[in-house]
């Protein structure tokens, strides 16, 4: 066989050779960086560094990293997280006691609008009153008035609905200073305290007799139980 026919039969084979080195490598320089994102230890997703570097993140792969993260980052549903707060939050107010009496402020001011906007000697301004006293604000400037309480309407049978807005605790189980509020009715009420027997005695204005204080025991299910809300600017309990 002549020479120039072997060269002519071997430039196919040395191409094949070459292009193989070159997609060789162009794997192995792919591997490295998937294997340094997910070991990366900055919190950042192997999909998302691949993309950084321009590589194509199958979608697999990217619904797989996104469903990780998810479930990583929470598993509670907004039903159980609320319980927790609420769970925390009575753990560390479970030896709370408050005095009980009429310390109303604004008893003898006659009729009208009280300082914290709600109508003078009715239960709502008597509830407003002790959440502000119950959270260190006994006078003007006043932490907590309807503006802050209830924006989105100040009657009592507005009073959950306005809890739930701001997502503030919530519950079945009264812990001393929650305000009662009576579902059907247009009333809200103060928890001053939580028997041994699982009932709960209440403080209010405006029940049983007109624009006045009275107390009273009620059965702990009568009534759904909003814990006291946080300080203006602190979010969430």
């Amino acid at each position: 066989m002549a020479a120039s026919t072997r060269r002519a039969r071997r430039r196919p084979v040395a191409t094949a050779l070459t292009l193989g080195v070159v997609v060789g490598l162009g794997v192995v320089s792919v591997l490295p960086a998937y294997g340094f994102a997910a070991a990366d230890e900055s919190g950042a997703t192997a999909a998302s560094l691949l993309a950084k570097r321009g590589a194509v993140v199958p979608v697999a792969t990217t619904v797989a990293v996104a469903q990780g993260a998810r479930d990583g980052f929470s598993s509670l549903s907004v039903a159980q997280q609320r319980e927790e707060r609420a769970t925390s939050y009575r753990a560390a107010t479970a030896s709370i006691q408050r005095f009980i009496g009429d310390d109303y402020p604004f008893r003898d001011l006659g009729m009208g609008m009280s300082p914290l906007s709600y109508a003078l000697q009715n239960c709502t301004d008597f509830v407003a009153w002790r959440l502000n006293r119950d959270a260190g604000s006994a006078a003007a400037p006043w932490l907590m008035t309807w503006s802050y309480l209830t924006p989105n309407g100040g009657d009592a049978y507005e009073w959950e609905s306005n809890w739930e807005a701001h997502g503030w605790i919530v519950s079945a189980v009264p812990v001393v200073g929650s305000v009662a509020w009576f579902p059907g009715l247009n009333h809200v009420a103060y928890v001053a305290k939580v028997n041994a027997n699982g009932s709960v005695l209440i403080e209010e204005y405006n029940n049983n007799v007109r624009y006045t204080y009275d107390t009273r025991t009620i059965p702990v299910g009568s009534a759904t139980y909003l814990y006291p809300p946080p300080l203006p600017g602190q979010g969430n309990q």
